[in-house]
């Protein structure tokens, strides 16, 4: 029997991760006595529509409706976010935080599109996360309190695509895969930047202090107060 009284919350993954790229976080939540939800989802064969299909009906299942939901979303996870919200404006009641999202797109999709030795490996929702997308156009921004985390480290040796992340986005600040100033969103509660590559702010112990910060009191710690883009 699902409790009433228990704050629930949906961690939504990136691109080519599965749920346990989230799972620290989960774990967190779930001792602070939050009610976690992390599915997973083809991030890699499916379209937008259809991923966003297939995440619907699994959050319908689980959702207490009589609470609110709060939603944290990893790179793509964001934009997933957004599209769960524009089905769902009677879920406008919780807050939301999207780490490392490109709420705006990346010149780094259309650069892995423009090459042949990318594009037929990338995933197939790719296209939609340039910032010329339509898709992205087309979304609205949450309405709810929504804190934004990004990243400022732009190379990893481990990381192929952030190997030509300079070259993609003309050396924009950025985590690596995504730049500073597109991981905003004009109406967003709070932005912070923090010292981390795109693919490793997940596991980072004080970004996920950062991310429940913001649950619980609808801004982000003062460490990393004020930034500017």
């Amino acid at each position: 029997m699902i409790s009433e009284q228990l704050p629930q919350v949906i961690l939504l993954h990136g691109l080519g991760r599965t749920p346990r790229s989230m799972g620290k976080l989960s774990q967190k939540l779930s001792r602070l006595g939050y009610r976690v939800f992390n599915p997973g989802y083809n991030s890699l064969l499916d379209s937008y529509q259809e991923i966003l299909q297939s995440l619907d009906s699994k959050v319908l299942d689980w959702l207490n409706p009589k609470q609110p939901v709060h939603f944290v979303g990893h790179s793509f996870g964001g934009i997933l976010i957004r599209g769960l919200l524009a089905r769902h404006p009677e879920w406008n009641k919780g807050r939301c935080v999207m780490v490392g999202s490109p709420n705006k797109g990346t010149k780094t999709a259309s650069f892995m599109l423009s090459h042949w030795w990318f594009k037929y490996f990338v995933p197939k929702v790719t296209s939609d996360l340039t910032p010329d997308s339509q898709l992205l156009e087309s979304l609205p921004e949450p309405e709810i309190e929504t804190g934004i985390i990004a990243g400022n480290v732009n190379y990893s040796i481990v990381i192929p695509v952030s190997w030509y992340y300079k070259k993609a986005t003309d050396n924009a600040p950025g985590d690596g895969v995504v730049e500073l100033s597109n991981t905003q969103c004009s109406n967003m509660t709070d932005f912070i930047i923090m010292p981390l590559h795109h693919s490793f702010m997940t596991w980072d112990s004080e970004l996920l202090d950062e991310v429940i910060h913001f649950l619980k009191n609808g801004h982000f710690s003062e460490a990393y107060q004020p930034v500017t883009a």
